[in-house]
């Protein structure tokens, strides 16, 4: 159909910045937990990582499983379903976590290579299904604390033979499977390099999912000695391709004890930055941190880990939107994740959201980007306040949105950031008006228990021709289908979607008392 719309006169609107500290998903401070293997199993708790991401900001844990108690058997499979309880503990609580998995603390005892190849084949059919609630993955299971240092398996001390660095490469490429969609922290640049070659990734490498695209760096040794206590063998070689390489993954870790000479603030600041540090542990090293309180950059480091997203302007011209808007964080985000215009009819409250051609990854620490965004949109005629969202791409949930640092923009409930800007659309003619949107409650995915020993495939949901859905693997024949938009609207119970719109949906599959959940994007 022909439209014509009449157009405001341009108007322009400037956003305050703001210095308030909070939280924003898969970044910033990080609590450690840890689960054993060999004692009473420690569950995450809902209610602890709700109140620490209220009080203190966090939205991160680093989770370490233990597996001390399977270095010869496969893992129990109540040891897994105790981690399926987790990730849903964790999807309630509005929380992300770093996963880590490693046999010892105390020595070198680890798996042997093909242990820990079972191991993996194991911890993928839960771990793959879960991704949502994983921010990344650190590469682990090698040696004491899944630090790839000391080990009796993989070539001890550093002292590392021809075949040792091709079992580590073996390994490192079989931890990559994990989580096909998260990044993988190793623990030193030469681990890194390991896996991915010595050059940093490219712009047209970035984010192909390649194994050199999804290599990173966690640091628990942060500027704790001219070398970071080893982390680095040659900084004038490893500086430069950390950099390169940490632009398009990230940087993670902790200090493991205090040097003034290097972690003062203005080195610290320094290195975060360089570095693009996304996440740092809150609990230690304790010395180091009260370093930074003192010397006053304390509040900066924790507002800068990671991404930080400030609105600059906004102008309606022309039937047009232009946002501008820039990256004042350390680092970058590097999951997947679009951003969305949304439209709130004034009269009637009904949204429209549309998404933005524009990919979120690429808004980069230190630069600022503009988003143009045509607003002759498929809408019924009306007056319209225009929003941002940049919602999690697999968890319907506003507590795992990005907001923005901008004093007045922020909408909890809803997930949204403000633009404070309106738009009038009339038309001639009558517009199909779109279904509305309902936010609804969160995702929760419920666990997929698979008996042992029998290894089961996981449950696949694919998109066929870009119109037909195929689910594969499942426990039994009978399944119904539902598909949501990310908004939460249930649009079609047919596994033929050709006549939906394009872009991303939800699709639940339930089947023998299951719920299986998958994203899928139609072109």
């Amino acid at each position: 159909m022909l439209l014509f719309t009449v157009a405001l006169h341009a108007q322009t609107k400037s956003y305050v910045s703001s210095t308030e500290n909070f939280s924003n998903p898969e970044r910033g401070w990080y609590r450690y937990s840890k689960a054993q293997s060999t004692t009473t199993f420690s569950f995450l708790s809902q209610s602890s990582l709700t109140s620490s991401r209220i009080n203190e900001k966090v939205t991160l844990i680093l989770r370490i499983y233990d597996l001390g108690a399977f270095k010869n058997t496969p893992i129990s499979q109540t040891f897994l379903n105790n981690i399926l309880k987790d990730f849903n503990t964790l999807r309630l609580s509005g929380v992300k976590a770093i996963i880590r998995f490693r046999y010892t603390e105390d020595d070198a005892v680890d798996a042997t290579k093909a242990q820990i190849i079972s191991h993996i084949e194991q911890l993928k059919a839960i771990t793959i299904p879960n991704q949502d609630v994983i921010s990344n993955i650190e590469a682990g299971f090698i040696g004491q604390y899944g630090e790839w240092y000391y080990t009796n398996n993989f070539g001890n001390n550093g002292v590392v033979s021809a075949q040792n660095l091709a079992d580590r490469k073996e390994i490192g490429l079989k931890i990559l499977e994990l989580a096909p969609n998260r990044m993988v922290a190793f623990r030193t640049p030469s681990f890194q390099q390991i896996i991915s070659g010595t050059t940093s990734i490219s712009p047209a490498e970035a984010y192909n999912g390649s194994a050199k695209s999804r290599v990173a760096l966690h640091n628990d040794a942060f500027l704790s000695s001219a070398s970071d206590v080893g982390t680095f063998k040659n900084t004038a070689v490893e500086y430069p391709y950390l950099e390169g390489q940490s632009k398009y993954t990230f940087c993670g870790g902790e200090s493991n004890q205090l040097n003034s000479t290097y972690q003062n603030c203005t080195n610290a600041v320094n290195m975060l930055n360089k570095f693009h540090y996304n996440y740092l542990n809150i609990g230690y090293f304790g010395a180091t941190l009260d370093l930074w309180k003192t010397s006053g950059c304390y509040d900066e480091v924790q507002r800068r880990l990671g991404y930080r997203f400030e609105l600059l302007n906004s102008t309606i011209s022309n039937n047009s939107l232009t946002i501008n808007l820039q990256n004042v964080g350390f680092g970058n985000v590097f999951n997947q994740r679009k951003a969305f215009i949304v439209l709130r009819n004034n009269s009637t409250n009904i949204e429209y959201s549309f998404p933005i051609n524009s990919d979120v990854r690429l808004w980069h620490r230190g630069a600022q980007t503009q988003i143009v965004q045509n607003l002759n949109l498929d809408v019924p005629v009306g007056t319209y306040s225009l929003f941002l969202n940049l919602p999690d791409p697999q968890i319907a949930n506003p507590l795992f949105s990005i907001q923005f640092a901008n004093v007045g923009v922020w909408d909890a409930t809803k997930g949204y950031n403000n633009l404070n800007q309106t738009y009038t659309k009339s038309t001639t003619t009558v517009v199909v008006t779109p279904e509305p949107i309902v936010v609804p409650p969160p995702v929760v995915v419920e666990p997929v228990v698979t008996p042992t020993p029998v290894v089961v495939e996981p449950v696949k949901i694919t998109l066929i021709n870009n119109s037909i859905i195929t689910v594969t693997n499942l426990p039994v024949k009978e399944f119904r289908v539902e598909v949501y938009n990310l908004s939460g609207r249930l649009r079609s119970r047919s596994t033929n979607i050709s006549n939906l719109r394009s872009g991303f949906y939800i699709v639940k599959v339930f089947s023998g008392g299951n719920i299986y959940t998958q994203r899928i994007y139609k072109v």
